[in-house]
């Protein structure tokens, strides 16, 4: 499913007017019907009461078309118009014409009085603001917007919320439109996903608005993640396969205090269908993983004394390449100066494919000029704050811009960058995408090294890194969606991710109507 930033959308519509020759009133009429049907599938039309606030721009347009279908349905329509007919220009004014002439009830309003009439409806229609929109909402508009958000009426927004910006930005919450349903055209966009403007949309309808597909650029996609996309991506199990068949993976992972990441790591990569998982930690911890792990090869390595990886541990691991498929590192390891090392080596001398969390990632953010020019296929998977520790920037400006940031540094570094938080974007050089699935459950301790664990035991079934870390990703949010309709997001626990990984494998291929987004 594509995801279209702003100006994303104002090439599509002009190739698709300027191209194809597609009139624009055509796709206006298209957007309007559309949001129309869609308030059809929550309300029966007949009697109902209906008020449509439309702006002086295209997206006013669209209120005036959707005002015209539901009138057309039985439905008691009224329009507020921010300005006056005659300050309208092109399609916006054709439908203004076009719903005078019908007799539709349009209130020009040029001043606050004017707004005494907005209440007692059962439905409002926010057609006040475009994606083409930025900055906070002024005069008349930021007025109106008020008084939705204090009306008792379900609110439907055309295209998003009036007040937010369609590429996820925010200028000011008390001067959003609180959205119950938002119908968008053609594509979903970066708002409808991002926090916090995805709090404002309500339910997500997507209404086919007549663009070609062949319109939409096949290059630097945005997507988002469905479970259409987990079904195709899940490895295929053969019959006759052995544990070589479906990949051997290192995990290198643990420290004193910290046993648990790397047992969740190990387990994880097995859950998700790794043929045979080593597990590679300090030797004085031998008995801790001894006595917990029973399905994972144990491979005791060098240690400082004191339960941390030594430096000398590299050529161990190295040593193991012919063995596995890939290596994971980092859950768990701490940042103990030997063990520092010990990453850095292998991050310059390891020639398959890697992966690096946790304290793999802070170990390289000490010399952070060791990802330019990485050749291995490598994945990484920082939170906002290790990313911020490698590219020296701050964890609250990289969480508001988590879409650029990831897809700037997956491009410039190579790489796979998995930006862990709400939502996850798995950044791809040629690509980003962008995952539904999770909940707040998953903002505790732990959880991060189960995805390492998933997307690792991915990898040693033959996925290709990108592949795998966004099916690794949306399996990882999915489990704890089901997980928490038996134990709620309060009581969500990494080690629960492990025991909910099975139904989540299974889930794309449910007979279900639960995708988040539905086409209208």
């Amino acid at each position: 499913m594509r995801v279209v930033r702003r100006e994303g959308m104002r090439a599509i519509d002009k190739r698709a007017t300027e191209g194809f020759g597609i009139p624009s009133l055509i796709l206006m009429e298209n957007a309007g019907r559309g949001v129309a049907e869609t308030i059809e599938e929550y309300f029966e039309p007949e009697g109902l009461s209906v008020l449509c606030v439309s702006g002086k721009g295209n997206n006013g347009g669209d209120g005036f078309v959707v005002a015209r279908h539901l009138a057309n349905s039985g439905a008691e329509v009224e329009v507020l118009l921010l300005g006056k007919i005659d300050e309208l220009k092109g399609d916006a004014l054709i439908n203004a014409q076009i719903a005078k002439s019908m007799g539709l009830a349009i209130e020009e309003v040029t001043n606050e009085e004017a707004f005494e009439g907005m209440q007692g409806f059962d439905v409002m229609v926010d057609a006040i603001l475009g994606t083409g929109v930025k900055g906070k909402p002024l005069g008349l508009a930021a007025r109106a917007i008020q008084l939705i958000n204090e009306s008792k009426a379900f609110v439907v927004s055309v295209d998003l919320p009036s007040g937010i910006e369609a590429d996820g930005m925010l200028a000011e919450p008390e001067l959003a439109v609180q959205a119950d349903l938002t119908v968008t055209m053609a594509y979903l966009k970066p708002c409808h996903l991002l926090y916090p403007t995805r709090l404002y949309c309500g339910d997500v309808w997507v209404a086919d608005i007549g663009i070609p597909n062949t319109v939409i650029d096949s290059e630097g996609e945005l997507r988002l993640m469905t479970s259409e996309d987990a079904a195709a991506l899940l490895p295929e199990r053969s019959p006759s396969g052995n544990k070589a068949t479906f990949g051997k993976v290192l995990i290198v992972a643990g420290s004193r205090g910290m046993s648990g990441a790397a047992r969740l790591a190990a387990m994880a990569a097995a859950r998700a269908g790794a043929g045979l998982v080593y597990l590679g930690f300090p030797e004085t911890m031998a008995d801790v993983f001894d006595s917990s792990l029973l399905e994972t090869v144990k491979r005791p390595l060098a240690d400082t004394g004191d339960g941390h990886l030594a430096e000398g541990a590299a050529d161990e691991i190295l040593k193991m390449a012919d063995e596995v498929k890939l290596l994971a590192i980092g859950p768990g390891l701490g940042t103990h100066p030997e063990t520092v090392e010990l990453v850095k080596r292998l991050f310059a001398e390891w020639r398959k494919p890697m992966i690096v969390d946790a304290d793999g990632i802070n170990a390289i953010a000490t010399e952070p000029k060791l990802l330019e020019g990485k050749k291995p296929p490598l994945i990484l998977t920082p939170h906002p704050g290790e990313l911020a520790r490698l590219i020296g920037g701050e964890a609250k400006k990289i969480d508001r811009k988590r879409l650029d940031v990831a897809e700037e540094y997956a491009k410039k570094w190579s790489a796979v960058l998995v930006l862990k938080g709400a939502p996850t974007i798995i950044g791809c050089p040629s690509e980003t995408w962008i995952n539904p699935t999770g909940n707040s459950g998953l903002a505790s301790g732990g959880t991060g090294d189960v995805l390492t664990g998933i997307i690792a035991g991915l990898v040693a079934q033959g996925l290709a890194l990108a592949p795998a870390a966004r099916l690794g990703v949306w399996l990882h949010g999915a489990a704890a969606d089901i997980a928490i309709e038996e134990i709620g997001e309060h009581s969500l626990v990494a080690g629960d991710l492990l025991d909910y990984l099975p139904d989540a494998m299974l889930s794309p291929f449910a007979d279900e109507d639960e995708e988040i987004y539905e086409s209208d």
